[in-house]
């Protein structure tokens, strides 16, 4: 059978996103082309983006209905659409394929969004780092011609920016709705706007950041980023040709010193000076609940943090709190200690390069135009028909599907870009054996680190007194000589996904 259900969400609060009318037009086409049949639909309006899984009715009835076996197919606009949270995300998708042979389909993504996406990001992120590097380190051994004349370098383009072809030269020029962007983050910023809120008021607005909402910590960067004032340090020298300026120096210095005042980000709390890494993937494995930032003052004042399970700050639950560092760096060193199996670096491997070529394949490409071509093609009649008709209703009715295929074709627009990118720097097995490599020789103590592995390889850790049970993305494998029964009944979706390691021994 080739049974599929459409899931759309929308919400109130973003008007600039495509519709729940868009949606179901959109998938419905989606499913034709591949032969599906539709048997149902499920929508939630006006619901918050991020609101979590038990605040959806229809999304959590479509997963009720998923073990009757009537559809093997999910059809989403966009994955965010299913969850923008990554880790409800692959655990619901893990559980789908697993139990029911159901898989999660985006009709304007290629490429399923699974745990080779998210660690294929990871290296995508690192890759650019180390050119960078690269490059500077070229530089600084005499190649200084390009930025003496202005002209780019190659290498990871700044957010903001555009590259403009000029004979056999590449020069910068100002992406205008993207230095807007940067403009409203690094105004609100100085007027004490927290990063989410900012975050928050972008996705309203409709605004997307490499065809994904923004988070709290897609600027960090930016806010940090000289480049954005014109003049910046560059291989040894001052460099005031290359980067048209778009933040005015005066409001780049008062971002600067609010950032060092709040140098610590907000971690499990909003008051929160220390940067809980685990907050939101931390579990108790007494009771199941989450476990949140916990701390206090010692007698010669020096302050202590924790994670503390829920129940337990209300006496319904035995677990004790645990030191946030020494669990940060225990989680850390299981995730390189999980590792160090060849054979699992081995699949790791060969699971991000497949998914590499599937995503910058020649078929996927061909589709994505396809799409392209038809969507211009379909806005091009309606034009024609909107200066044809004379009743306003169908007028209003034209504009409002204009509307619709202008935010499709600017989705469709912005994926192609990407996969171009990607797909001019070829990714082999051996440069994410590289990446791997440089992986495992992190500073286990370092906060950065600690974080870069939290967010991109664990999405859930269970945790009783002095044993931790740490869910990698990686998936896959699992430790059999441990038996952890007190924690089977909270993990009995997560079977075959698992890894087992003691606290004892304080590594």
């Amino acid at each position: 059978m080739n049974n599929a259900v459409i899931y759309a969400r929308y919400s109130s609060a973003g008007q600039n996103e495509q519709s729940i009318e868009g949606q179901l037009r959109i998938c419905k086409e989606f499913a034709e082309s591949k032969g599906f049949n539709i048997v149902k639909v499920y929508m939630d309006k006006a619901k918050s983006a991020w609101s979590d899984s038990e605040k959806r009715v229809d999304f959590n009835k479509m997963l009720t209905d998923a073990p009757s076996g009537t559809f093997q197919n999910i059809i989403v606009y966009k994955f965010d659409r299913f969850s923008r949270n990554r880790t409800d995300s692959m655990i619901h998708k893990a559980r789908l394929k697993k139990e029911y042979g159901i898989k999660v389909l985006s009709a304007t993504e290629p490429v399923s969004d699974d745990e080779g996406g998210e660690i294929y990001e990871m290296f995508l992120e690192w890759n650019d780092e180390k050119y960078s590097q690269r490059l500077s380190k070229r530089v600084r051994d005499g190649i200084t011609t390009s930025v003496a004349n202005g002209t780019y370098c190659g290498g990871s383009l700044n957010y903001g920016y555009k590259i403009r072809q000029e004979l056999k030269a590449k020069y910068l020029e100002i992406d205008q709705e993207q230095a807007d962007v940067l403009r409203f983050i690094f105004e609100q910023y100085a007027n004490n706007t927290s990063k989410q809120d900012i975050a928050d008021k972008l996705n309203a607005q409709g605004h997307r950041y490499r065809n994904k909402p923004f988070t709290s910590k897609t600027f960090d960067l930016w806010l940090r980023n000289e480049k954005y004032t014109g003049t910046f340090e560059y291989g040894g020298r001052t460099c005031e040709n290359m980067y048209s300026q778009i933040i005015d120096k005066a409001l780049f210095n008062k971002v600067q010193e609010k950032l060092d005042k709040n140098k610590y980000f907000a971690g499990g709390t909003a008051t929160a000076r220390e940067p809980y890494l685990l907050t939101g993937k931390l579990f108790c494995g007494e009771c199941g609940t989450e476990m949140v930032s916990d701390g206090g003052t010692g007698k010669c004042g020096k302050k202590h943090h924790y994670y503390a399970c829920k129940k337990k700050k209300k006496a319904e639950c035995v677990k004790s709190r645990e030191s946030k560092d020494r669990l940060e760096r225990r989680v850390v060193f299981d995730v390189l200690d999980y590792m160090k199996d060849q054979k699992i670096v081995d699949d790791l491997a060969e699971r991000i390069v497949e998914f590499y070529n599937d995503r910058t394949s020649e078929s996927e490409m061909k589709s994505l135009n396809a799409k392209i071509q038809r969507t211009q093609d379909e806005a091009e009649k309606l034009t024609t028909k909107f200066i044809e008709a004379e009743s306003k209703l169908l007028k209003a009715s034209i504009e409002k599907r204009m509307t619709e295929l202008e935010t499709y074709l600017n989705d469709l627009e912005m994926q192609k870009s990407q996969i171009e990118i990607e797909k001019g720097n070829q990714t082999s097995k051996a440069d994410i054996m590289n990446f791997i490599e440089y992986l495992m020789q992190g500073d286990i103590d370092n906060k950065d680190f600690q974080k870069s592995v939290i967010d991109n390889l664990i999405y859930k850790v269970f945790i009783i007194d002095k044993q931790v049970l740490v869910l990698f993305i990686l998936g896959g494998y699992k430790h059999d000589d441990i038996d952890l029964d007190k924690l089977n009944k909270y993990l009995q979706e997560y079977v075959g996904v698992q890894t087992l390691s003691s606290m004892a021994g304080g590594k």
